[in-house]
């Protein structure tokens, strides 16, 4: 039909001041409007115009408004029209009763709105004064009743007429027609077609929804009317309680006829489709209702089934039906808490399983690589068949935890923090052939991983501190970058005091170099002639975990400097001590006061053997030189006598004449069964491919026992100190705390170093009442800083 509404031109502006007006005959025109337009008959925009300022004109007629007579023949009007409509529907058979009331409602609602909009100065004007009076006069006790009134908008007036005169009197036809089409529809079967379905379900929304009839630039707040009142009590209460019953009897005939895989396929499908549905048929107000609905009757009555086999489905890994399950459960509250308990117990077996019966030379790499491989396959299940879910993502870092920190003793120490110091030991090293940078960067990371889990990080951190340190003095790091890359990948982890340590020993090798640079400098202004070329590393105690290794004893030197050599019997080959008396002397004339500590054990020479028809250089620890220099006088010697001169003795002597001997420079008769007068003689025959090769420094099997049980015993007087440093710092802070509240707050501030226990809290927090930094005061439970 053509556009029916149309605007008041300038030629028409004159009607519009207030005058006298013959009701009956205005009345008529607009009647006969109304009836054109309730049915979408055509109506010239001339005819429009004339009948807006017709309703203007009886609402400012003078001597009196004839807005009240307008408003009520008005309804009558519409009460009329409705009736004639009821009239038509009572005599419409059933088959076709959904499909006529469809298209009476669309014709009554189109039209509707357009008579709201014609009447648009009467419901601006007249409704809302007459609200405004009623209001007034009701102000107090009944004001709130009045905002009730029988006064509407033209618009919610020919709404409210259709719901009461023609929807309550087949109400009952109407749903039990619509339920039975939705019925059909779950089977399968079209009795209505769906656009009918929905244009009946709709009216029962649009009754109460006048904001649907008003104009977008109307300048009107929200109505409060528009709660789907009609649309809830008539049929979406029954429609729930019908879908109630229906699936009710499907999901329990699935139930006995399914096993559980293809009983959560079904459902679904039955959730999918009834979503569908919903959204086909009904007002957006109902779809979270008829799921969680669905999902009660078919998921929660039955997720005691699910549960039962969730333990083999996660045994078996099927992934797909473990999708499936979550995705039922999910919406239902503590559906998944079984399957999450299944799926951390299975996660910490299998880890236990990967990392138990480890055995031989590369533990430390094995334990590493089974504990990430376990990690990477259940990471991925989580991403796919979990969706990422954070309880399964917390199951798992809870049960890789238990795993990784895992003792067979409770009194044992956890072997997680030395292998995993171990493997990034030998990822960092020169010898670690066959990766290139990325993928060393990439082991290092996944390391972090693993790293994360771990709840003694500081015994890491002194395996860790001390591997680093041997390959700084040694030189034998992969790279420089690898290793700051891992320092801040740890400093990410753990935070700046963590590493702190282990950036200056960074910084003192760099010094150190700038230092040799300086020396050699002095020489050469100075005159002196070092028949030793020296690189030397001056490196801080306290950021060092080798400086109090070995005990040490003072030795003299020229010019009355004072320097330490360890006291463990060797005896500095008198070839090395010039250069070493001559550094000595450099450094102190500018660091006055500073003592050094040389640490022989750790120190490596290049030597050449020209004894031979090739010249080979050979790279050897000092303690390796002082044995050979040995043989300068004479080619034979026993064992007792090479003890003697170098001050070595029992195993480190036989470990490195063994490590010598499988060089070649040296012969031994039998060197597995080593004594006293076992000789030793120089190798003239010895031939290698290799001109340049290094002798490996061997390490004694009673140091490499007592290594991790001194780091452990250092472990625990560091916590000692940390813990009281970690108290203080929080009752300075607080002044007054409860214990509980005292040891939940160390727990928090420690964890990233360690885990610990609380009698240990409580031994350090009796330990500063006694040194009297905190006390108790009269509640026996609470601590009170001291300053």
């Amino acid at each position: 039909m053509p556009n029916i509404i149309g605007w008041i031109d300038s030629a028409t502006m004159y009607s519009l001041r207030p005058k006298q007006v013959d009701f009956d005959e205005t009345w008529r025109s607009i009647e006969s409007s109304i009836k054109k337009i309730i049915n979408l008959q055509p109506l010239e925009h001339r005819i429009w115009d004339y009948n807006f300022s017709d309703i203007y004109s009886l609402c400012v007629a003078i001597p009196e408004p004839l807005s009240d007579r307008l408003y009520e023949r008005t309804k009558a009007c519409l009460e009329e029209h409705v009736s004639g409509l009821y009239k038509v529907i009572s005599t419409t058979s059933e088959p076709d009763l959904l499909n006529e009331y469809c298209r009476l409602w669309r014709v009554y609602f189109q039209g509707t709105t357009y008579i709201h909009n014609l009447f648009g100065y009467l419901n601006k004007q007249y409704v809302k004064s007459k609200r405004h009076m009623e209001i007034e006069a009701g102000y107090g006790a009944y004001s709130q009743f009045i905002t009730q009134s029988d006064v509407k908008e033209i618009g919610l007036l020919a709404l409210d007429i259709w719901r009461q005169e023609l929807i309550r009197p087949v109400e009952t036809q109407l749903v039990n027609h619509l339920l039975s089409a939705i019925s059909a529809d779950r089977e399968g079967k079209t009795t209505v077609p769906a656009d009918v379905v929905r244009g009946v379900i709709m009216s029962f929304v649009q009754v109460d929804d006048i904001d649907g009839l008003r104009e977008k630039n109307e300048k009107y707040p929200p109505s409060a009317v528009s709660n789907y009142e009609t649309y809830r009590s008539l049929f979406e209460e029954k429609f729930l309680h019908a879908t109630n019953d229906y699936y009710t009897i499907r999901s329990s005939k699935l139930i006995s006829e399914l096993d559980c895989s293809q009983y959560m396929e079904a459902v679904i499908a039955c959730l999918a489709d009834e979503d569908e549905r919903s959204r086909r048929f009904l007002h957006k107000c109902s779809y979270e209702k008829v799921t969680r609905l669905c999902q009660d009757v078919m998921v929660s009555a039955h997720k005691e089934r699910l549960h039962a086999v969730c333990h083999e489905m996660i045994q078996t890994f099927q992934k797909h039906d473990l999708h499936n399950m979550y995705t039922l459960l999910k919406p239902i509250p503590r559906g998944l808490a079984v399957v999450i308990r299944e799926f951390e117990s299975f996660v910490r077996k299998s880890g236990l399983d990967a990392i138990s019966g480890l055995h031989g030379e590369n533990v430390p790499h094995q334990f590493v690589e089974n504990v990430l491989q376990v990690y990477e396959k259940f990471s991925a299940m989580v991403s796919d068949v979990f969706e990422g879910d954070g309880d399964f993502t917390g199951a798992l870092d809870k049960a890789l935890q238990a795993v990784v920190n895992y003792r067979e003793e409770q009194k044992q120490s956890p072997k997680a923090s030395e292998r995993l110091a171990r493997y990034t030991d030998m990822l960092l090293r020169k010898s670690a052939k066959g990766l290139s940078e990325s993928e060393v960067d990439q082991k290092l990371s996944n390391a972090i991983i693993i790293f994360r889990y771990i709840e003694d990080k500081d015994v890491f951190q002194k395996f860790y501190s001390k591997m680093l340190a041997t390959r700084l003095i040694s030189n034998v790091s992969v790279s420089k970058d690898a290793e700051e890359s891992m320092i801040t990948k740890l400093k990410q982890a753990c935070g700046f005091e963590f590493t702190s340590k282990l950036s200056r020993m960074f910084t003192d090798v760099g010094l150190s170099h700038e230092l040799t640079d300086k020396f050699n400098a002095y020489c050469a202004s100075n005159g002196v002639k070092l028949n030793v070329q020296m690189q030397s590393l001056v490196l801080q105690a306290g950021a060092w975990p080798l400086s109090a290794q070995l005990p040490t004893s003072s030795c003299s030197l020229p010019g009355g400097t004072s320097s330490e050599v360890p006291s463990v019997g060797f005896i500095v080959p008198p070839v090395l001590l010039p250069s070493v008396q001559e550094f000595e002397r450099f450094y102190q004339t500018s660091h006055n006061g500073r003592k050094l500590t040389w640490l022989f054990n750790l120190a490596t020479v290049e030597v050449k053997l020209n004894y031979l028809d090739k010249q080979y250089q050979v790279t050897m620890s000092v303690q390796q030189l002082a044995m050979l220099l040995c043989f300068e006088s004479k080619n034979t010697l026993p064992l007792s006598y090479l003890a003697t001169a170098t001050g070595l003795t029992g195993e480190l002597l036989v470990k490195n004449v063994r490590a010598i001997a499988d060089s070649g420079i040296l012969s031994v008769h039998d060197k597995d069964s080593l004594n006293g007068d076992s000789e030793v003689s120089l190798n003239f025959a010895m031939s290698s491919k290799r001109l340049r090769f290094k002798i490996v420094t061997p390490q004694m099997q009673r140091q490499v026992e007592k290594e991790a049980e001194h780091v452990n015993n250092t472990v625990q007087q560091d916590r000692k100190y940390y813990m009281e440093c970690t108290i203080v710092r929080i009752m300075k802070t607080r002044k007054v705390l409860k214990h509980a509240a005292l040891v939940n707050e160390v727990i928090e501030q420690t964890k990233c170093r360690f885990t610990p226990d609380v009698n240990f809290i409580k031994k350090n927090i009796e330990a500063l009442i006694e040194k009297m930094y905190i006390q108790r005061t009269d509640q026996n439970d609470e601590y009170q800083y001291l300053a």
